[in-house]
């Protein structure tokens, strides 16, 4: 290409059309071959010297976490699950790397091309060697041709092919993986990420879908257009429009929607192959004539893929689901595109390309991610063994994912049952090993074991690190005592120190509570009569005659009547941590909260007064948050089974600062009314601290046995964990509980146990 011209125009050939035919498509002039050692240091290593392995993990501190220290801390936590894994580093070490290349290439490739796609076929088929009759040559010659299955259709691969550029090869997992050499496999699986960060180009093959002709219509006149267009390139030709374009366009709209729904976006391996790519290309087959050998394909950059993604984030009407997917890919392709730019500055001012160092992804809602994902399994299998099999390959895109430096060893038979929630256990207890905090906080419903017992280990969700979180949470101290795992025969349990708020309401109940639940009332009451708008949560119910009306306006009275009892300062820290931690303005003036924590206060008067509305509106919004975060949904838990629980910190001994005794913090939690008359709350001193406040790490536990103290600091007290929740406490109470030191020796079984 003129670099002239691409200086002139530098979206050319952004999007474009390919004319192939199946015809020219001739695989026997391919081979697959295993790279010299050289080559495969240069192509996997040498080019990315910041080695990822070590990076991404589940908070920044365990970037520095190493492979032998964390298989050493999970083997005093759990020994049989660390003996499952192997160091990352030795996955690589070992990997068989095959490129795919002209039978008459000599020398080593100087790069590659890597193909992500979905497996359509039952059946996956091998690369099988063809060894020709003899007697069909002369002098008894025989010739050996390489056939290769092809993952797509002849004119996708040959689309595919024609992507490599001079001694460049390319990779695909049927045939650069030996499918019947099971650790051969495993170690391809764990190195996985290394290989498709590493190619040049990630090639997304999207043979499940066809670009309609209105679709390549307005593309072959829209596309001149968008080249043309004389904006920076980062910066967007007809975004900001009204109507914004796409919704005017609606064959622009239809093209990206039908691209988002290919099942190459649903399946777990293709989302990490995506994630690890640094460059993509996008291979569209437009609708062709039955019979046809000539095919079209629309090739999408990656550039031209954000453009779509950015003009389709103004389209107003689309479903929460195309929302959350378009925000989420805008995100990782716009970072991709911003990292990009920087080296190609660098470039031009003759500057070193500093590697740029990944964001760490949050453990735990990566794992809960992966899980809802589709993987299909070695098809070869039976189909329950191809469920295991699915699982496994999420457990290893999972530890891909997150830079974890460990590999999942091949299956073994003294290996438990790859059902899912066996792998996620693993996937937990080292998480757990590496001291991330989400871990013990997660609030999905207890796993449920090969064996048939319940776990204390709750699934991941992605409720369990708030969205706002911009980093995920530090690791919890290495000093915090230490946490292991047992069985006692029945069920697994965990060990570990624990700190226990008082309940206030039985040692010291309020006897005005009552009367706060009436004042309670009231003002739930003139916010349904005068129709006041709040937040979703609020608004949801507020229809007549809405099933969950009775319930969500208790649950919204009770709550109401446990903000009164922890009074105005405590409302005022809610709303200011509420408030930086959802970017919107929650806070009441001082006079406000007086007027409404005023016990005199007539609320069917004060309704009329100025900015009524508006006060109640705000606080009808931090109560909606509170009840939204508190109650832990994805439990199963709902308005009806949870209600609001008052716990609170002993009072904090004197400092030169505060030289007297200062109150007792206070703290919210929801809890279960099934255990309401037996359960204690407790915190795992491993996440007391205050960076740790917006994890559910409020352990809701009822006694195993009536008795329940001990004499001896050394005597097991053991627990059934019946839930977790959020502790919405203020700052005196989030001080108290740090500072706070629990007794030890307690033991924690999931549910069900006896």
């Amino acid at each position: 290409m003129d670099t002239s011209t691409y200086q002139d125009r530098p979206r050319l050939g952004h999007c474009e059309f390919l004319e192939v035919d199946e015809d020219e498509l001739d695989t026997s002039n391919l081979q697959a071959h295993v790279v010299t050692p050289s080559a495969r240091q240069k192509l996997l290593f040498d080019q990315n010297p910041c080695n990822p392995s070590s990076v991404g993990s589940s908070s920044s501190n365990t970037r520095s976490v190493d492979a032998e220290t964390l298989i050493s801390d999970l083997g005093r936590l759990a020994p049989s699950v660390a003996k499952d894994f192997v160091p990352k580093a030795s996955a690589e070490r070992d990997l068989v790397f095959r490129l795919i290349n002209d039978v008459d290439f000599q020398g080593d490739e100087e790069s590659y091309i890597t193909m992500s796609y979905v497996w359509q076929k039952v059946q996956r088929d091998a690369p099988r060697k063809m060894v020709s009759p003899v007697g069909d040559l002369p002098f008894g010659w025989v010739t050996t041709v390489e056939q290769f299955p092809l993952p797509t259709s002849k004119g996708m691969f040959l689309g595919i092919l024609e992507e490599r550029e001079e001694n460049e090869g390319l990779w695909f997992d049927q045939v650069c993986i030996n499918q019947e050499d099971d650790e051969e496999k495993a170690i391809a699986v764990g190195a996985i990420d290394t290989i498709y960060r590493n190619a040049r180009q990630v090639i997304v093959a999207l043979d499940d879908i066809a670009a309609t002709e209105h679709e390549v219509l307005f593309l072959r006149h829209y596309i001149p257009q968008y080249e043309a267009s004389d904006l920076p390139l980062n910066s967007h030709p007809n975004r900001g429009l009204t109507p914004p374009f796409m919704q005017k366009y609606a064959s622009f709209r239809s093209f990206l929607e039908r691209i988002l729904n290919s099942m190459w976006f649903e399946r777990a391996w293709c989302a990490h192959e995506m994630r690890t790519g640094r460059n993509h290309i996008f291979l569209v087959p437009c609708v062709s004539g039955e019979g046809d050998e000539e095919h079209t394909l629309i090739r999408v950059t990656d550039a031209f893929f954000l453009h779509m993604l950015v003009l389709a984030s103004e389209l107003k009407n689309i479903t929460s689901t195309q929302q959350t997917q378009i925000r989420s890919l805008l995100e990782h392709f716009g970072r991709a595109s911003l990292r990009e730019e920087q080296d190609t500055l660098a470039l031009q001012r003759h500057e070193s390309i500093i590697p740029s160092i990944p964001e760490p992804i949050p453990y735990i809602p990566l794992v809960a991610e992966i899980f809802r994902m589709k993987a299909g399994g070695n098809p070869r299998l039976p189909e329950h063994l191809r469920r295991l099999d699915a699982n496994r390959d999420k457990t290893s895109i999972a530890l891909n994912a997150s830079g974890l430096p460990l590999a999942l060893k091949p299956p073994s038979p003294l290996q438990r049952p790859a059902t899912e929630d066996e792998c996620l256990r693993r996937l937990l207890l080292v998480g757990l090993a590496a001291r991330d905090p989400v871990t013990l906080c997660t609030t999905g419903t207890p796993l449920q074991l090969h064996d048939g017992s319940i776990s204390w280990l709750c699934r991941p969700t992605a409720l369990d690190l708030p969205t706002t979180h911009q980093r995920p949470p530090r690791q919890f101290p290495k000093k915090t005592g230490q946490i292991t795992q047992g069985s006692d025969g029945r069920a697994e349990y965990t060990q570990l120190d624990l700190i226990f708020p008082d309940l206030p309401h039985r040692t010291q109940p309020n006897p005005h509570f009552p009367a706060l639940v009436h004042r309670a009332r009231e003002f739930i009451d003139i916010g349904i009569q005068y129709q006041v708008q709040s937040h979703t949560m609020w608004n949801m119910w507020q229809t007549p005659n809405h099933p969950r009306g009775p319930a969500m306006r208790n649950t919204f009275i009770q709550t109401l009547a446990c903000v009164f009892e922890c009074g105005p300062q405590w409302l005022l820290d809610i709303s200011t941590n509420l408030a930086a931690s959802t970017s919107t303005s929650l806070t009441l003036p001082p006079h406000v909260l007086e007027t409404l924590f005023n016990p005199q206060l007539l609320v069917q008067n004060y309704i009329h007064i100025p900015d009524a509305r508006s006060a109640l509106s705000i606080l009808l919004s931090l109560l909606s948050i509170l009840i939204a975060q508190a109650i832990p949904w994805a439990s199963h838990a709902t308005e009806r089974t949870h209600g609001p629980l008052i716990i609170s910190t002993p009072p904090l001994p004197p400092t030169p600062d505060f030289p007297h005794h200062r109150p007792s913090g206070k703290a919210i939690v929801f809890a279960p009314f099934e255990h309401s008359k037996a359960l204690l709350v407790a915190v795992p001193d491993a996440v007391k601290g205050q960076e740790y406040e917006a994890l559910a790490r409020g352990w809701i536990l009822t006694p195993m046995n009536v008795y329940t103290g001990s004499s001896s600091p050394h005597q097991i007290v053991s627990w059934t964990l019946q839930g977790k929740g959020v502790l919405f406490g203020d700052s005196v109470f989030s001080q108290g509980l740090s500072a706070g030191l629990g007794p030890k020796c307690h033991r924690v079984y999931g549910p069900g146990a006896s």
